[in-house]
């Protein structure tokens, strides 16, 4: 909803300063993020709460760079709040129209005017001053020296997550996914966005409706649209697709674009046709750029079905004489073979390069290729909008490596860049500066965490003292690692603290974390230019985001489908304190931090180093799910327990 707005005083230069959103004292409400755009275009501003995060019921957003009011603006305010008795948030769009402004109650402070517009219980406050021009003049009068560089009235420079003003840009990961039925696209929707409510349409294929929106309740930042697949001779669909896609281009916003199209395909197990007629007109629409940039992905589905006809028909002389792991290895080749034949050879043939594929199962034992289907979707949405792609890493629950990658995109957006000299944190104590990086990192994971641990003092407590606690119980050879240290081996050792958290009794697990909660003293300290104060960002960003990844491994493989526990974050927390990654992540970045770091000349080297750090302990599906099998997993997911089980 847009609406054009007039200055309520023709002639003079009047600027839109800052919005203000009041909402009622009797309401459950409260804000997350408020979003302001002039002509479609998102304005740069700062984040000013006001009380605590309980209580947040107005929130002012001031303009860096204050507009000027002239007759053809637009403007829109996104606003993004949550209920108190709710755990997701919700999104409202409104339009805000000057002349009905003017029309409103008026207040003047000084050079400061004020108007008023109420949307039911909500209260928009629309701060204006004079132009520069004016404003300059009246300066002059009074003997007052200008300062362009001054802050904004009434900012107090509060760090406000980045994933905050990626999700007022898009706040859900919206997907096509076309497929005849019997394709398997619920199975694969339902499995790579953890996901049972946003099911495709199961009655005939003419009944979906490309149109439709549907939501999840139980994954806020994915939205599906679903289409029948192409039949052969099926030219009214390819057009409704190619339309549709075309219309969600043309939209303004991010939010309402298209972002990605899986084409879902069956492998011809026994002999038939890959590509339909129909399918051939849509790729042939895609090559010709008639369908925009939007990604469009293709997906061959069942490949678990494919494996189990090579087993089949191998000779059973054959079969036989094979133990169970080269049996696995032949067949895998063997379906591998009719992959290439039957699917890869002739599609890449037909699109010429120009649409990426990849195949899947939703089986168990073939996870590892839904993981594939995300990293391409990613990669490739990333390439369109960069907001879209965080935002679909956010969405699925399948590949952990993607959430770190977006980890690091949304980081270096803003925080992570030049850690070592940061205008962001100037002024502000560790702690401002740890809040903010601790917020970006948890929310693109998005764990199933209603009673907000992952965002708990307990939890920072535990975080702040694992940042300084340099003791291993590992043996002294692995605390300095060779330079040329294999990705491949640094993976294996992250999977190795995994496989020792589960293997241990099913005891309460203790954590190093302080008596009541307390915050390490030095997140008080305010930002220097220090080797300490570098090591201690590092530090933080790299611990929180390898105990994330043990998280995701811990619950995907115990306690699917249920929330986080305390006791689940305290096993990830020990698989990482009892593995060799820590104390050979504090030689890297203590001997990064001796021979790198200049803090007055030359390029700060210090995200680079804390992605390849990251990026050496990341640890690939595939790598993963081959090791579940031999995991003792039963007592990790035993009862909850307090934070802190010290006896005494």
């Amino acid at each position: 909803m847009i609406a054009t707005t007039t200055s309520p005083h023709k002639g003079m230069n009047i600027q839109i300063s800052d919005i203000t959103v009041e909402l009622s004292t009797n309401t459950n409400k409260w804000i997350q993020s408020i979003d302001v755009r002039i002509d479609g275009e998102q304005v740069a501003a700062r984040w000013d709460p006001k009380g605590s995060a309980e209580s947040l019921r107005r929130v002012t957003v001031t303009m860096l760079s204050p507009r000027t009011m002239v007759s053809s603006l637009h403007l829109t305010v996104h606003l993004r709040y949550r209920t108190f008795l709710q755990h997701r948030w919700r999104s409202q769009e409104f339009a805000l129209d000057a002349d009905e402004l003017a029309s409103g109650y008026l207040s003047t402070k000084g050079d400061r005017q004020e108007w008023y517009r109420a949307f039911g219980k909500m209260r928009f406050i629309i701060g204006m001053m004079p132009g520069p021009i004016q404003a300059e003049m009246r300066r002059e009068s009074s003997g007052e020296l200008y300062d362009p560089g001054r802050e904004a009235p009434g900012s107090p420079g509060v760090l406000r997550p980045t994933t905050d003003e990626i999700l007022a840009i898009c706040p859900c990961f919206r997907i096509l996914v076309i497929g005849k039925t019997g394709v398997g696209k619920s199975q694969l929707i339902n499995r790579t966005f953890g996901v049972t409510d946003a099911l495709v349409s199961h009655s005939d294929a003419g009944d979906a409706d490309i149109n439709k929106e549907i939501p999840s309740k139980e994954n806020p930042h994915f939205l599906l649209h679903d289409s029948k697949g192409f039949e052969h001779g099926d030219d009214a669909n390819v057009k409704t697709v190619q339309q549709f896609i075309n219309d969600r281009s043309k939209r303004p916003l991010v939010k309402d674009k298209l972002h990605a199209v899986w084409l879902c395909m069956d492998i011809p197990v026994a002999g038939g046709r890959l590509l339909e007629s129909g399918i051939e007109q849509f790729l042939q629409l895609k090559i010709q750029g008639k369908l925009g940039n939007v990604p469009v992905i293709g997906v061959f589905t069942k490949y678990d079905l494919l494996a189990l006809r090579a087993e089949r028909m191998m000779p059973p002389t054959v079969r036989e004489g094979l133990n169970p792991e080269d049996l696995a290895r032949v067949v895998e080749q063997n379906a591998n073979d009719q992959l290439e034949r039957t699917c890869v050879k002739p599609f890449e043939r037909w699109v010429d390069g120009k649409v990426p594929h990849v195949t899947v199962s939703t089986k168990s034992g073939y996870e590892y290729t839904l993981s594939d289907l995300v990293q391409l979707t990613y990669d490739h949405v990333g390439d369109y909008f960069a907001e879209a792609s965080v935002v679909s890493a956010m969405a699925q629950r399948v590949n952990p490596r993607v959430n770190i990658q977006a980890s690091i995109a949304v980081g270096r957006r803003k925080y992570w860049e030049r850690l070592a000299s940061s205008v962001n944190f100037s002024g502000k104590t560790l702690l401002e500066c740890l809040d903010v990086i601790h917020a970006d990192i948890v929310a693109v994971w998005q764990f199933d965490d209603p009673n907000s641990y992952l965002s708990s003092l307990p939890f920072k407590s535990l975080m702040s003292n694992i940042v300084v606690d340099k003791s291993s119980k590992r043996g002294p050879d692995t605390a300095q690692p060779s330079k040329t240290m294999a990705a491949g081996i640094s993976m294996l050792a992250g999977i190795a603290g995994i496989v020792s958290a589960l293997s241990g009794p099913a005891a309460p697990i203790v954590v190093p974390i302080a008596a009541g909660f307390v915050l390490g003293k030095w997140v008080y300290d305010v930002y220097q230019k220090t080797n300490l104060v570098l090591e201690r960002l590092m530090t933080y960003i790299i611990d929180l985001t390898l105990i994330l990844q043990n998280l995701f491994w811990l619950q995907s493989l115990t306690n699917e489908g249920r929330p986080i526990s305390r006791r689940l974050i305290k096993a990830a927390v020990r698989a990482y304190s009892e593995s060799n990654a820590k104390q050979s992540l504090r030689f890297q970045i203590d001997r990064h931090l001796r021979e790198s770091i200049s803090f007055n000349v030359g390029p700060d080297t210090t995200v680079d180093k804390i992605i390849e750090l990251i990026d050496c302990y990341t640890i690939d599906s595939a790598d993963m799910l081959r090791h579940s099998g031999n995991l003792s997993i039963g007592h990790v997911s035993g009862p909850e327990e307090e934070w802190d089980t010290r006896d005494g």
